[in-house]
This record gives C-alpha cells, structure tokens and sequence, in this order.
C-alpha cells in the first residue's frame, strides 16, 4: 500500500486525522475572527452566514495545505546543481554519490479569495501559505540520471498560514526523515526533457521568417 504524501496540512496538524485536521483548522481561523472579517461588507451577518463563511474559507485553505512537500523538495533539488550536474552526467550511464550540504527549500503561495453571497461579493481574503525544508547534510545517489538513494537525514519541515487584512494565523514546524518526506520506492528523474516553446518551432519552420 502506498503511504499518504507529507503535505503541508500533515505539519501544521501532525498525527491526526483528516476530519480532526479540518475541526482544528476551522477552530484556529474563528480565533482570529476570519469570518466576521470576510463578511464586512455583507449587509446583513447571520450566525448561519458566519457559519457557512468559516467552512468555505476551511475548506480553501484545506486545499492549499495539501501541497506535496516531497514534490515539493525534489522540484527544489531538480534546481540544485550539484546534483543537477551529476544528473546530466549520469544520463548515459554510471552511479555517483552527491554530499548535500545543509541546505532550505521553500516555497511561499500566495492566493486570493473573494466570497460571495446569492452572487453578491460581501469579502475578500488574501493567504499567504509559506513552506520551507531545511535538510542536514546527507548523501544522494544518482543513477543514469535518476534519484535512487538518499543517505540518512532529518529535514525539518515548517509551514506558516497568514491572511494579508488579519496577520498571522498559525505556524507549525516538524522534524521528520527524509526517508519519510521522499518517496524512492521508482527512481526520481532529476532532469526534466525540454520542449522547445510551440512559437519558438514555429519561427524555425523551413521559410519562415523572425517576427
């Protein structure tokens, strides 16, 4: 059976389950009257309103926190140039080891909800999720271009959540192997095949000429 990814919800609410997660993240967002704030322009605030307003924004920052922190990590590495380097060697064939020294990851998404009521826009909300991974040093193997191994090590693992019109929301941090947060049971290719953009084939047809 394939382990559930490490997300950026399993940080801020470790060892628990989804629905307990969701209970938690709501009791955190009433705390800082998100509601009542995304409602400010609504003429008339029922409880049932401010009700149905808190599980909307739960449930859109629900999504936001599912982000895959070992995509998230490999993507960051896909960037690293040792290990990028050692990668494109390694295409053709052969095996080397790579030190990765300590070193962040991270990643901050930034969206913007508007909330409605009977099609009516009554409140607006600016999130900020920010996730950063800081590694130990560690050693990877990388084979024929591909990920394959990762040496012991721990990555800490920090989530944050803030709205622009409120301030901080909460912020968690969690230690974990990195065993835990990458996946290597398939090799990871560290180097992705790159398409030429469609305009720039375009401009190179037989006869044709630079717009």
């Amino acid at each position: 059976m394939t382990a559930p990814p490490i997300t950026a919800e399993s940080v801020l609410f470790p060892a628990a389950a989804h629905a307990a997660r969701m209970d938690d993240l709501a009791r955190c967002l009433h705390e800082r009257d998100v509601e009542q704030f995304v409602l400010r322009r609504a003429p008339i605030v029922t409880a049932v309103l401010r009700s149905t307003a808190l599980r909307e924004v739960t449930a859109a920052l629900d999504r936001l926190l599912q982000v895959d922190l070992g995509g998230l990590m490999v993507e960051g590495w896909r960037r690293y140039d040792r290990l990028h380097g050692t990668a494109v060697r390694t295409r053709s064939g052969g095996t080397e080891q790579v030190e990765l020294f300590e070193h962040e990851v991270t990643q901050t998404y930034s969206p913007h909800l508007e909330i409605t009521v009977d099609g009516n826009p009554v409140g607006e909300l600016d999130l900020e999720l920010r996730i950063a991974l800081l590694l130990r040093p560690l050693t990877a193997t990388v084979r024929g271009g591909l990920l394959v191994a990762l040496g012991p090590g721990d990555c800490t693992a920090s989530a944050s959540v803030a709205a622009a019109q409120v301030g901080n929301l909460l912020r968690r941090e969690y230690k974990l192997p990195v065993a835990a947060l990458v996946d290597l049971r398939r090799p990871i290719p560290l180097v992705r095949c790159e398409v030429e953009d469609p305009t720039v084939q375009m401009n190179r047809l037989p006869g044709s000429r630079a717009g």
